[in-house]
């Protein structure tokens, strides 16, 4: 049986979530860079890069990129949207893809973690991170801020796109924020599912200081306002790879 998210990001994601473009990825990142001294001609590696969409944003800044996914749908499309653009994709799973130590920075955005039952298996993110990176590189993680989901969890809505009727549903049981989305088109119907593990900023910070990483920054959205855990709706953390005996 496949896992949730080998079922949910094929053709009817890229449907549902066309929204999620070249615009919103640069409004996501265009600020918080400034917290990132990188240069043209630096190496970069996007885990979990989806459709490509922030990878693009990163080469268009002259950052030669690696971008990982597991997806060959997400993966058909970001190549599809790279045209001239040092981008060099490539196809593993996270906890399996060997990467070398030679990037000067490591993206995991836009919430692409939690989506493993078990912490250790989410965990390897950031020890994958860690490997690629130099040290003193610099990582930054995007992740959703739990206690904001729960306050302002939207519990069903619907929405009609394309010939799309898009039903998605929303709950939270046992540490994991649930979504049922329903496609019908046609008269016909689809169903996929979404499960997202949620962690405490404590849990992440003790998370990233195992695997040698310093949180220099935390931020609670994309435009840099500071994070408060009951109001802030991101838990962005910038962190740099400690050099070796610190």
């Amino acid at each position: 049986m496949k896992a949730w998210f080998e079922e949910h990001f094929q053709e009817d994601y890229l449907k549902v979530y066309d929204h999620r473009d070249e615009e919103k990825a640069a409004n996501e990142l265009a600020y918080l860079m400034t917290y990132l001294p990188l240069e043209r001609g630096m190496k970069a590696v996007d885990l979990c890069c989806g459709n490509g969409r922030h990878s693009r944003f990163l080469a268009r800044k002259g950052i030669h990129v690696t971008a990982v996914d597991l997806s060959p749908a997400l993966l058909k499309k970001a190549v599809d949207l790279t045209s001239g653009l040092p981008v060099q994709y490539m196809r593993a799973d996270i906890r399996d893809v060997a990467l070398k130590t030679e990037y000067d920075a490591a993206f995991n955005l836009f919430t692409s973690f939690g989506y493993f039952t078990d912490d250790a298996e989410n965990e390897l993110v950031f020890v994958r991170a860690a490997e690629a990176l130099k040290e003193n590189g610099w990582f930054f993680f995007d992740y959703l801020n739990p206690s904001y989901v729960e306050r302002h969890l939207v519990p069903r809505d619907i929405t009609e796109k394309e010939g799309l009727t898009v039903t998605q549903e929303r709950y939270i049981e046992a540490g994991f924020i649930n979504k049922k989305i329903t496609i019908e088109e046609s008269g016909s119907q689809r169903e996929y599912r979404e499960r997202v593990k949620m962690y405490s900023p404590e849990a992440l910070r003790n998370m990233l200081t195992r695997n040698g990483f310093h949180v220099q920054y935390v931020f609670g959205d994309y435009d840099g306002t500071p994070y408060e855990q009951q109001e802030s709706p991101r838990q962005i953390l910038i962190c740099q790879k400690q050099s070796k005996g610190k």
